[in-house]
């Protein structure tokens, strides 16, 4: 039963990653897991790959030693988690291109019902609130509103340079083109190597979403594209860059933890408080490329829409509910 609670938590942290707006790092936190997320990580390094290169010898004594590493870096954690954020990923991602595209304000009605309702749950954690606690979380509360208030109109200008770059390409001969790899050009790889490795960092930081960077970065729908089409090539050159972002942050974080616990806790309730601003479901918008664009923040009208996003955001405040009930009576 433990096993298959750290899939499901896996599940809604991959799930959390690809909606524009939420924050793994947010569900981490919630689920009870955050800080062990962030030391098993952390323990990962040069040793790590070289006690399990050395196990392909298949010396007792080197396989020995890649078992003692598997265990020193919680691997069967790791791995759980990432099996179900695997299965998120992939089985969800058209879902969430429908969702995010046509019932936008429930969905994020829903989001926004999960994330206020555990915002209590790190707020336990904290051991003493003094004022440097209280100018850690305005800081990051400031930091995410302001985050998510740049994201839409800066995603918006980089969609319209993109459509207006690819009908400038579309006109030139084929031997201007740039080199491709696929359907990518050698600089669109690069591009989406750092896009992940900017974005994955973002994703571990509760209030912060990596989906949010990559739309900044302009690579969120190419993504979720390659991750339906199954394209490989793309995905590996994601995915290194996701390693190398999540690999380097997290030994911050973990040292931040070890050394200012409680004003780094309040700095992530602030992330998370802020996020609600970045959730809020009614927007001004346009469609480019049949995407939708996020803009300026409206008050809703009364009418069936509000009505059912008031509803998607009472069913996932109750999720949270039902969720830590049963969390209390199975132990991981």
């Amino acid at each position: 039963m433990s096993y298959l609670i750290l899939i499901v938590k896996g599940f809604l942290i991959g799930l959390a990653n690809i909606i524009p707006g939420v924050s793994g790092g947010t569900f981490a936190l919630i689920l009870g897991i955050y800080e062990r997320l962030i030391r098993a990580l952390h323990n990962i390094g040069v040793t790590t790959v070289r006690r399990l290169l050395a196990a392909v010898t298949l010396k007792r004594a080197a396989v020995s030693d890649a078992m003692l590493e598997l265990r020193r870096i919680d691997f069967g954690f790791l791995a759980l988690l990432g099996i179900g954020a695997a299965i998120a990923v992939v089985c969800t991602s058209k879902l969430m291109i429908y969702l995010l595209n046509e019932q936008h304000d429930p969905t994020y009605g829903f989001f926004s019902g999960l994330i206020l309702a555990s915002i209590a749950i790190p707020a336990k954690l904290v051991k003493g609130f003094g004022w440097k606690e209280l100018l850690a979380l305005i800081a990051a509360v400031t930091l995410t509103i302001g985050f998510s208030m740049s994201a839409g109109e800066k995603h918006l200008e980089k969609k319209k340079q993109k459509q207006s770059l690819e009908a400038t390409e579309s006109s030139e001969p084929a031997s201007t083109k740039a080199t491709a790899i696929g359907r990518f050009s050698v600089g669109k790889l690069i591009h989406l190597f750092l896009s992940g490795a900017f974005a994955t960092s973002a994703m571990i930081l509760p209030g912060i979403s990596g989906a949010f960077v990559l739309l900044l970065f302009g690579s969120y729908f190419d993504i979720l594209t390659a991750i339906t089409n199954r394209d490989i090539l793309v995905l590996l050159i994601f995915a290194a860059g996701c390693g190398i972002g999540l690999l380097t942050f997290t030994r911050l974080l973990d040292f931040v933890f070890e050394h200012f616990y409680d004003l780094t806790i309040s700095f992530l309730i602030g992330l998370m408080v802020g996020s609600l601003y970045g959730l809020w479901p009614f927007r001004n918008y346009e469609i480019i490329g049949g995407e939708r664009i996020d803009l300026a923040h409206i008050a809703p009208e009364v009418n069936a829409n509000l009505f059912i996003t008031g509803a998607a955001f009472l069913v996932g405040v109750l999720l949270i509910l039902l969720f830590f009930r049963f969390e209390r009576r199975v132990s991981v």
